[in-house]
């Protein structure tokens, strides 16, 4: 008897690793794609967070004539004044540091004038062209 191998039917052995390998080849494409575009949005995230923090530290020393002593100091002026989601971001990661200057001032003895507020490009995974988000006014 013979067998009928011309009508048999399924896939070959190569035929299935070859599919295997495309969809491989496609999930890590789209991942590196997924990673990159979550990295733009931390990013942009931290961005946002330093232009708002700015432009409420802006509004503080309007009202005070120096700045906060430290970073407390920011979130307690934030909450008080509209900006709590703000706030949480801000105070909620240690990738955002905030220093008065000049250093060593307290507002008591000596006024703080300025300030440096940062946010670390460890926080998007920045690579080595990338720096960190630094403002002062």
């Amino acid at each position: 008897m013979r067998l009928a191998k011309a009508n048999a039917k399924g896939f070959t052995i190569v035929e299935l690793l070859i599919v295997i390998v495309i969809i491989g080849i496609l999930a890590t494409i789209g991942f590196v794609s997924f990673s990159s575009a979550q990295n733009k949005a931390k990013k942009s995230k931290a961005q946002s967070t330093v232009s708002q923090v700015k432009s409420k530290l802006g509004e503080y020393y309007v009202d005070n004539e120096n700045y906060p002593d430290d970073k407390d100091a920011v979130v307690t002026y934030l909450n008080a004044n509209g900006g709590t989601s703000t706030a949480t971001e801000f105070n909620g990661s240690t990738n955002y540091t905030y220093a008065a200057s000049p250093s060593g001032c307290d507002n008591s003895t000596t006024d703080c004038t300025g300030y440096t507020l940062t946010a670390a490009k460890a926080y998007w995974n920045g690579g080595a062209s990338d720096s960190d988000i630094t403002v002062t006014p």
